[in-house]
């Protein structure tokens, strides 16, 4: 019974429930510059693969790759992270940097 309250618990921290109505209409500061939600997401985890392949490990730079090859033309940022890949030593590197490209590129 404690576990259940807990997940619930937290599963209505995750959500944002509160008992309280929302007073404010307006957005105010940092949240009414960029949105919440879905439309940031893909930002966030283009940053998280722009890092990896900057400064990762080949395999974590090879899986970023592939991941952002996925994404297709919503990773548009990576571009300047991808080009220098496609001259490195790896060729399993050098071929998922490609590919990216090509899945980024229009």
């Amino acid at each position: 019974m404690r576990r259940r309250v807990w997940m619930l618990s937290g599963l209505a921290l995750l959500v944002g429930c509160s008992g309280a109505k929302a007073t404010r209409t307006k957005p105010r500061g940092r949240s009414a510059k960029r949105p919440k939600g879905p439309q940031t997401m893909g930002g966030l985890l283009v940053d998280g693969y722009i890092a990896d392949l900057e400064k990762g490990s080949v395999e974590s730079r090879i899986a970023a790759a592939r991941e952002l090859t996925n994404m297709g033309t919503a990773a548009k940022a990576a571009l300047p992270a991808l080009r220098p890949l496609t001259k490195h030593a790896d060729a399993n590197l050098k071929a998922a940097a490609t590919a990216a490209i090509k899945a980024i590129e229009p």
